[in-house]
This record gives structure tokens, sequence and C-alpha cells, in this order.
């Protein structure tokens, strides 16, 4: 049975994961629940088969290369961790910069511009600043989910639309493949510049962050969940179950050792910098230019590379200069992967889940519906909201743009479409559901280093990312009709803040969440 015949089916198993991972709060078995269903129906509804096809189904998505090496990744930043935990370095850095931060503004406002600052690639921004900033934040009180927020916003929305990132290469690659396809002369790079301004979803995602932060507004499940920090003192919910189950305080730094700042800092330098020599090594420098390097760039074994090389300068730090025993040392790494563990499982079967929906064909089945309403003028919105819907199904914007590219660029090539606002859209579009889809990668990995409880984080950001992508689709409208963006984003950005001041201003706090959240 080709992908195609299964129709509306072929949303049944991410929506049914998704759905039941928000009522019950039960996220792995949420999502093996779905993977089981999207099983089952692969091999003919059979649902003993369907069960045997799952573990299959888990096993061919963890061993795949990219995904196998982004384990590891997370199992070596576990392990960093714990020796940063143990070497004290974390809490030395953090009161040099907390004697520097007055106030909770000042602190949310250093989380997003850290998290921008880090723009080369969206795991390493991530891991980087949630690891920096939580005790920071934790200290003026904080939410947790609030910290989760700031870390899914000023990642991957910023990556995607980096002139110099891990991001680059791939999106440049696809215009250039369907560009060589349709026979279009035209540059891939300059038109994916030119995509920029169009990207609305993304920046718009970025301008909301510094909207709330700088006028202290929140509003749905997040308002709740900073009153609850600001007034009891409760960075987690009483009945939160955080990504991280280990914390700094149970990890003890020896009594000898005289933590310093860099024990934290030195490593944290060397990850960066081993990952952007190894993006560019990777991609073929010093005998392609910088930018022509980081198109072909391998990121995972880029990260793996400096997140290894953090952990190795780690060890020396610890033995070599603070004294610490081999045994202690090897606690910590424990610990660390103690504290990856359930993360490592998210990941894995988010991914699973992901597959088998793309096996289903949720891709051409929802372009399909698109494609039976689409017009010049309203193919952008139409383009946008079936790469949010998808996205947000499988959970990744790399393969959503990679099922979206073969359909939306021909078409919007026929009608006689803008070639860069269309692109836009496919990209912006497909950031949505890595933006905020519970099972998406970058998702799971801001609640794992923000510490936060994966679905308060995910009830949290809805509402902020279903009102810029609200906004957006009006946006992508107007473009249809030959609106430039230099217009359209001013509108943006003040619907945006009218509409924040609204719902932040005048929708009570009391107002039900739309799913279950231990916020309430």
């Amino acid at each position: 049975m080709s992908a195609e015949t299964y129709g509306a089916l072929s949303l049944l198993p991410a929506l049914f994961a998704i759905v039941l991972t928000l009522l019950s709060r039960q996220v792995l078995l949420s999502l093996f629940t779905g993977i089981w269903i999207g099983a089952t129906i692969l091999v003919g509804w059979n649902p003993i088969a369907g069960a045997a096809h799952s573990l299959q189904l888990v096993i061919n998505s963890v061993t795949g290369s990219f995904n196998s090496k982004l384990l590891l990744f997370t199992f070596l930043s576990g392990a960093m961790l714990g020796m940063i935990f143990l070497s004290g370095g974390m809490s030395a850095l953090a009161r040099r910069i907390i004697s520097r931060i007055e106030t909770r503004k000042q602190a949310e406002l250093g989380t997003g511009l850290l998290g921008m600052l880090i723009f080369v690639d969206s795991y390493a921004s991530t891991m980087i600043t949630g690891s920096v900033m939580r005790p920071i934040t934790d200290q003026f009180d904080i939410s947790r989910e609030k910290l989760a927020y700031l870390l899914d916003s000023t990642t991957s929305p910023v990556v995607s639309v980096a002139v110099v990132s891990t991001w680059v290469g791939f999106e440049v690659g696809l215009i250039r493949e369907q560009f060589s396809q349709l026979g279009i002369d035209q540059s891939a790079f300059v038109v994916f510049l030119q995509s920029i301004p169009f990207r609305f979803y993304s920046l718009l995602a970025v301008v909301l962050v510094f909207i709330l932060v700088w006028m202290g507004w929140n509003f749905g499940p997040m308002k709740r969940a900073e009153k609850r920090a600001k007034e009891e003192g409760k960075v987690l919910a009483d009945d939160a179950d955080p990504l991280i189950e280990t914390r700094e305080e149970d990890i003890v730094t020896p009594d000898h050792v005289d933590s310093r700042w860099w024990y934290f800092a030195a490593p944290i330098v060397v990850l960066v910098a081993v990952t952007g020599f190894g993006l560019l090594y990777s991609g073929g420098w010093p005998a392609k230019a910088p930018v022509e390097a980081l198109k072909g760039a391998a990121t995972a074994d880029a990260i793996l590379w400096g997140v290894f090389s953090a952990c190795a300068l780690l060890l020396a730090i610890l033995v070599g200069h603070a004294r610490v025993e081999l045994e202690a040392v090897s606690d910590a790494i424990f610990e660390g992967f103690k504290m990856v563990m359930f993360p490592v499982a998210i990941l894995s079967l988010a991914w699973t889940i992901g597959g088998v929906s793309e096996s289903l064909g949720v891709g051409p089945y929802v372009v399909s519906i698109a494609e039976g309403v689409v017009t010049p003028a309203l193919l952008p919105a139409i383009v946008f909201v079936s790469a949010a819907i998808i996205s947000f199904s499988i959970g990744t914007s790399w393969g959503t743009m990679g099922i979206m590219f073969p359909v939306a660029v021909p078409l919007a090539y026929q009608l006689g479409a803008a070639l860069p606002l269309a692109i836009g859209a496919i990209l912006t579009g497909s950031l949505f559901g890595d933006h905020c889809s519970p099972i998406s990668d970058t998702t799971v990995l801001s609640s794992m280093f923000a510490g936060a409880d994966h679905v308060d984080h995910v009830n949290t950001q809805i509402p902020y990312a279903v009102l810029c992508g609200s906004v957006a689709t009006a946006l992508f409208v107007a473009a249809g009709y030959g609106v430039g963006a230099l217009v359209l984003l001013p509108i943006g950005v003040v619907t945006l803040f009218a509409a924040a001041y609204v719902l932040s201003q005048h929708v009570d706090v009391r107002v039900p969440a739309m799913f279950g959240s231990s916020s309430d």
C-alpha cells in the first residue's frame, strides 16, 4: 500500500501521541502508543505484528547515522555536566554573573541574548545557554518553563536564518536541487538571502521573546507558571517531572577543591571552538571558502567532536588542576549519564514516530489537501500552514523541508509566484513544529537543559507559538497579494505587541490551559 492511500489516517499516530502526552503527562507511553498505532496500520491492522514492527522501527531510528551521533552527543553532554557540577565551576561562574545581574528582566534578557549569540548550531546553543543560565534564572525565581521557552525561541529560530550556521548548507542545498530540476538559472544562496525577510514566523518568534521580557508580560499557562515562581519561589511545579533529574547539589564538590569560574568557561569555549572548526573542516575548509564549507558541513560530527573535546579538557582540569580522584570523576560522569537517560528515551521514540508518520504519507496528504485550494495569491499562506502542520506532526523541520520543497517550489514556479516568498514560507513553516511539537528534538533538548518538565514546557510554549503562527499566516496572505516584506514586518511586530498586551493584561490568569498542566 502506497503512502498516499492512507489519507487522514497518516495523521493519527502523531496526533494521538501528542494529545495523549499533553493529557496524561506520560510521555514515553504516549509516544510508543502512537508508534504502535502507526506500525499496526503499516502491517495491515494486525496489532501483534504492529507491536513487533514498532520495536524494529525504534531500532532503525536510533541506529541511523545522524541520530546515533546525536544520542552519543547527548550522553557526552550529560558526562560534561556531571564533571562541571563536580568542579563547582558552574556555581563559581553563576556567582560572578549574579553579582552583575540585579533583576529578573536582566536575567531573562541575558538568556535570550546568549541564545542568539551562539547562532552556529541550535543544539550547542541550547546546551550552553541552558547550562549557563539555569542557576542564574533559578536565583531570580524565573520558572523553568520560562527558561525553556527562552531557550527554544532563541536557538532554532535564530540559527535557521543565520547566514553562518549548520542549517544554511541544508537549506541552500534544497533550493539548489529544485532550481536544477526546474532549469532555473538563479543563485540558490542569493535566493536563500532573499527569503530571510519572508521568514515571518522565525523572526516574530524571536521578537516576541523580547517584547514579553522587556514589558514583563506573560499569558496563558506561562502566566500561571511565572506567578507561581514569583510568589512561591517554586521554579518547578510540585508535581513536575524535569527531564534532568540530577541537580547540581546531588554531585558534591570535594572540600579541597577551590572552584574557579574558568572550570566551566574553558570547556565551553573549547566546545564552541572545536565545533566551529569541525563544521568548517568537515565541509572542506581550507580548500573551500568558509561559507562554502559550512554548506557541506557534517553537523553531527562537528558537535560530537566539540563535546568530546570539552569532556577531555574537563577531565584534565579535574585530575590535573583540581586534584580530584578518578573515582569521584567516574561517579560524576555516571550521574551525568543518569541525567540524560530520559531525554535519550524521548528522543528515540520521537524520531521513530516522526518516521512512522512519514511512512504513512502525512506530507503528501497535507499537501494534496492544500493543492486543492491553492491560488497564486494564497500559495504562500497555504505553504506555510501546510509546513506547520507537517512539522508539528513529525517533529522535524528538516524532514518537513524535504517533503515540501519538491512539491511547493515547482508549484510556485508554475503559478508564477515569487520564489523567495514561497521558499521563505516553506523554511519558516517547517520551523513551527520544530519549535513547539512535543516530539521535536529541539523541544526535548530545551526541556532537558532548562531542567523543565517536558509537558509543562510544551503547554506553556504552544500559545506563544500559535500567536506568532497566526500573525505570520496573515502576513503571508498579504504578501501573496503583493505587499512587501519591509512593510509587513513592522505591521507584524505591532500586531504581535498589541495581541501580547491584550492576552497578558486582559485575560484572567485563572483561565484554564488547553491541556492539563502541572502549572495549574
